[in-house]
């Protein structure tokens, strides 16, 4: 098994991604939420330009995975959804693994009780690592699959185990796995973070608590000047934690930071990972609270504030950082924004007709937006000053809000709009 800080493999997570030349482009397969360090920006090239009016070819659709606002991950040929169902006269939360090739379901196993208060549906992206796939439940129990069966190897009632507390919409939070341990945020006045022994799910360590409810967020695997660390999130605060032995580094209330001077009421919705680069880490949070900037001292004990911005204010639909530029959707103002990542200065920020709110990921050198208010996905060239659309197309199969984050791997563009799974060939 592969260590992800090990040097060699900074930029894999769990199972390692192996890179294929096809036609001449690169193609990957995705193991996590949002791909590598979870920023959204995956490694295809050859991809398509741009679309015919009624979008890229559709390969496949599939129903029957359940009510689902999560992302699939695709590996080995195979893919990974997680989805709630009605059963017994009450809703279970189920993992459905499908042939990448047809959409045929291959198998389907239930593994905990789902989130059934606002917006009821599955919450979590599965991380699949070495031959297994790990999910985390809508209340909160860690589980284990045989990637290849779907046999459930261990479950673990985190939440519960750990007096853990969340806010409004349950848990949200994906796996981050390694070869020793799946690692959880179940927040509250016991811990803060958990490790569980990803062979048996029993527990390594747990850190100190920081007294504030858990958030909605994955955390990141980083290694900064031979450091490595853990960067997670709860409703107020950001922290990096040593994943060896659970030793919180560092802390920061960043809400407080965020709303200084200003009058307004704090929600618990910080739902986006922090992206790391070269000891710079990227937090946005939605309703109107903004984003902000932290960099690592030398030997990442401290992160100090480099600026903040109150534009760019990304609910749980991601952003992308190319070169200098950090792009996405705000919440309140539905506004696309660019802002400079060195600066945290405004580049652009302008309300769109057609465009509101959006799930932002990339891929070749292209942004794709898929509009959670109208369903379009949209493909737009990465200009810092403007919103340079180049092609649409509509989602209509499935129901539900349109949240899923969409993936590419594979040359192919991979959704999912409620119960119904969707791929699209973006191959040249």
């Amino acid at each position: 098994m592969t260590n992800i800080f090990s040097p060699v493999c900074r930029l894999t997570f769990g199972l390692s991604l192996t890179l294929v030349l096809v036609n001449h482009a690169v193609a990957e397969d995705v193991t996590q939420w949002r791909g590598t360090g979870h920023r959204g920006v995956y490694k295809e090239t050859g991809l398509l330009k741009t679309w015919p009016g009624d979008g890229p070819p559709m390969l496949w659709k599939t129903s029957g995975i359940g009510a689902g606002y999560s992302s699939p991950t695709i590996v080995n040929g195979k893919i990974y959804f997680t989805g709630i169902k009605d059963a017994g006269g009450g809703k279970v939360e189920f993992m459905s693994c499908l042939d990448a090739a047809k959409g045929k379901i291959l198998w389907q196993t239930e593994y905990g009780s789902p989130w059934v208060r606002q917006y009821p549906a599955a919450r979590t992206t599965p991380t699949v690592s070495d031959g297994e796939v790990f999910a985390i439940s809508g209340n909160g129990e860690v589980a284990k699959f045989n990637a290849e069966t779907g046999a459930l190897l261990w479950k673990v009632d985190a939440k519960k185990t750990f007096g853990g507390t969340n806010g409004s919409w349950g848990t949200a939070e994906s796996p981050l796995v390694d070869d020793r341990a799946v690692y959880f945020t179940p927040g509250g006045s016991q811990t803060t973070m958990v490790a569980l022994d990803r062979k048996n799910g029993r527990t390594l360590w747990k850190t100190k608590s920081l007294n504030d409810k858990a958030s909605y967020v994955t955390p990141t695997p980083i290694r900064y000047n031979d450091v490595r660390q853990i960067i997670g999130a709860t409703t107020n605060y950001v922290f990096g934690v040593n994943p060896a032995n659970g030793d919180m580094a560092w802390s920061v209330n960043f809400a407080k930071i965020l709303d200084a001077g200003r009058t307004i009421k704090r929600y618990d919705i910080l739902v986006n990972s922090l992206v790391h680069r070269d000891g710079k880490l990227f937090l946005s949070n939605g309703y109107n609270h903004g984003s902000m900037m932290f960099q690592l001292n030398k030997n990442a004990t401290k992160a100090e504030v480099l600026w903040t911005n109150q534009d760019l204010c990304s609910q749980h639909h991601g952003f992308v950082w190319l070169d200098d530029f950090i792009f996405g959707t705000s919440h309140g103002s539905r506004k696309w924004t660019c802002i400079n990542a060195k600066t945290g200065k405004t580049v652009f920020s302008q309300r769109l007709n057609g465009v509101g709110q959006g799930q932002v990921i990339a891929a070749d050198g292209m942004i794709y937006v898929y509009d959670s208010e109208r369903g379009n996905v949209i493909l737009v060239k990465p200009n810092p000053s403007s919103f340079d659309e180049v092609s649409r197309f509509p989602i209509r199969d499935g129901q539900q809000e349109h949240w899923c984050h969409p993936v590419i791997a594979n040359s192919t563009l991979y959704l999912r709009h409620g119960d119904v799974a969707l791929t699209y060939n973006l191959k040249q």
